[in-house]
């Protein structure tokens, strides 16, 4: 038996005790339940995969309903707002808090089954996981935060050591190493997903999101600083690389185009170190730059408070993100675990050593910003047009400031800003 059919198997078993568990307690189990989640080619697929051992054990049929993260996080928002009631677990973020009423709060479960025992420490608390009035609603499944990754054998023929304090200095390093390696481009990045701009941004910029008062608001003069070094910086993209998807930005990284990716390390670590890849045994991933923070991806699981079988949503959330699959959703769909001792797997440990103590630095610092999608949209696009040339960075920035003034902060972000350190004092 070979460890995936190992692992397989030993997800099924739990699966089975986690429903027996309920049906002894006298619980009743849904027929169905819709899940909504990101069309990644991981998440999606570790749901199908969970969801077929779930029915198997429990008879209930989890409906897997993926979709690309900007629809992903429009149907669940519709969804909530007009009653459909389509989906009774869905997964998403932060940028969900102006619908965070919708949902239902899962202290008693969390207590109930000392749920958060083992995670890595601070993941749920406010500020990385989602709370309304001090109460859990978003249960942590996927972590990640945006990483440096970069070929040692190029940056070593420039003479240039990994570590960048700032973006500035990074664009420094870039001049040795296209210097220094023919026909290779500085970095790539998913340039044409205007969102993750924003992985510069919170990095570049120290300053706070919120006002004293309670609005957002930006130290326009650090934002603008964080927009001009971004922009000097995208002059080290490749050619035609302002509009790179995920994948394509990956590509040019593995086929050794470029030196240096900027991304969520969880979209290419897995492929990096295949039989096939040319850059087998020659990278390696650094200390995010910036004073300000590497943007955290916390996937989190919600019950809205329509589902009619709550019980039954919260055995979908155990068997999909709890600790006894994360290790499998690691190795087989590269979903980073919310759980520690994933980490401390002595076989995973020495295998991952020439990454794993940047990117657990980085889950450990990593925060979100605590922005609405409207002000985070409203900023992530007028940084595009900074570093494209429409705009300059400081009419960008002071527009930002202008209009951010007239978007309601929701009382969630107001918790999270306080719990992370973002809002001025």
């Amino acid at each position: 038996m070979d460890h995936r059919t190992k692992a397989a198997s030993a997800a099924q078993t739990m699966a089975a005790a986690t429903i027996a568990t309920l049906l002894t307690g006298g619980i009743s189990v849904a027929a169905e339940l819709n899940f909504s989640v990101m069309e990644s080619g991981t998440y999606d697929r570790a749901a199908g995969q969970i969801a077929a051992e779930f029915k198997a054990a429990s008879g209930t049929d989890v409906k897997v309903s993926a979709f690309p993260w900007a629809v992903l996080r429009q149907n669940n928002t519709t969804d909530l707002i007009s009653g459909t009631n389509r989906y009774d677990v869905m997964s998403g973020g932060y940028y969900l808090s102006d619908v965070y009423s919708y949902f239902s709060t899962l202290d008693d479960y969390i207590a109930r089954d000392n749920y958060a025992e083992g995670m890595i420490p601070g993941l749920l608390s406010p500020g990385r996981s989602e709370f309304v009035s001090g109460k859990s609603i978003g249960i942590p499944y996927g972590v990640d935060a945006y990483g440096l990754i970069y070929n040692t054998e190029m940056l070593e023929k420039a003479g240039v050591s990994p570590e960048f304090a700032t973006w500035a200095d990074l664009a420094a390093a870039c001049e040795k190493i296209v210097a220094a390696n023919a026909g290779v481009a500085c970095f790539s990045h998913a340039t044409g997903n205007p969102e993750q701009i924003g992985g510069f941004f919170f990095s570049a910029y120290a300053g706070t999101y919120i006002s004293k008062d309670g609005k957002y608001a930006l130290d326009v003069p650090a934002a603008t600083a964080a927009a001009e070094e971004i922009s000097a910086l995208w002059k080290y993209l490749p050619d035609k690389g302002t509009a790179l998807t995920f994948d394509e930005a990956h590509q040019l990284f593995k086929d050794q185009k470029v030196a240096i990716t900027v991304t969520y390390p969880s979209f290419i670590t897995n492929s990096l170190d295949t039989e096939e890849s040319q850059v087998k045994g020659k990278w390696g991933m650094s200390a995010f730059p910036g004073d300000g923070f590497a943007w955290l991806s916390l996937w989190q699981l919600f019950v809205p408070a329509a589902t009619e079988d709550k019980d039954a949503a919260w055995a979908w959330i155990k068997a999909f993100a709890g600790p006894e699959n994360a290790k499998r959703n690691l190795v087989e769909h590269n979903i980073g675990s919310v759980w520690a001792a994933t980490y401390e797997d002595p076989e995973l440990k020495a295998k991952n050593a020439h990454f794993w103590p940047a990117l657990t630095a980085g889950f450990a610092a990593a925060k979100n910003p605590p922005l609405s999608g409207e002000a985070q949209d409203l900023l992530t696009n007028t940084l595009q047009d900074i570093v494209n040339g429409r705009t300059s960075a400081a009419d960008g920035i002071a527009s930002v400031a202008s209009q951010w003034a007239t978007i309601p902060v929701p009382a969630a972000m107001l918790e999270a800003a306080a719990g992370s350190g973002l809002q001025d004092k």
